[in-house]
């Protein structure tokens, strides 16, 4: 499988001055590892600490690590698509996505790294997985500090329940989805 790559503006406006932008650093998305995955914890252990400080209690942080903790191993190498982002060679953010329920079960990017667009080139590259493999929407439980990242990419709040339990805890939750159709152009009204 070939990586995805590309580079976005804020990773380049994020970089010291350099006279030609092609030496900007490139993001590229791979599938995972069964390897990696003491590495993918540690990125997403501080992603919950560092993105979700402000919305969730340390318990509920904590609680949802566990999950994460508790199943990637057996997730990595099971029926999802896990996949990894790099920048420069070093892990930058993960993502799984189950196409058979048409879900975007996690995006996790690296404390580091947050807010320089290495999320949105990652859901970017995960929502062309899921159209090519004929999904119609994608949907998900979005933690609270999450909302405005997903809204801005164009997912609409739907049903679900408010709260998941979480090694016993229950942390509150935004479902959302999006449609992966392709939008058509208004039609022209019709000239008489």
């Amino acid at each position: 499988m070939t990586p995805t790559v590309c580079q976005t503006p804020v990773m380049r406006r994020r970089q010291p001055a350099r006279v030609d932008a092609s030496d900007a650093p490139t993001l590229s998305v791979r599938a995972v590892r069964f390897e990696e995955v003491p590495e993918i914890l540690r990125l997403i252990e501080g992603a919950i600490e560092r993105g979700c400080r402000n919305h969730y209690d340390r318990a509920q942080r904590r609680a949802v690590f566990l999950v994460y903790a508790s199943n990637l191993f057996v997730d990595a190498v099971g029926s999802f698509q896990t996949v990894a982002a790099e920048i420069g060679g070093q892990l930058a953010a993960v993502a799984q996505l189950d196409v058979g329920a048409g879900a975007l079960r996690a995006l996790f990017v690296d404390a580091a790294a947050q807010g320089q667009g290495v999320g949105r080139a990652l859901l970017a590259a995960v929502e062309a997985r899921a159209r090519a493999a004929g999904c119609a929407r994608l949907r998900g439980a979005m933690s609270l500090n999450a909302v405005p990242f997903y809204a801005h990419a164009g997912f609409l709040p739907c049903g679900g329940p408010a709260r998941l339990l979480s090694a016993g805890l229950r942390v509150p939750v935004t479902w959302m989805e999006k449609s992966l159709r392709a939008s058509r152009p208004p039609s022209s009204p019709a000239r008489t």
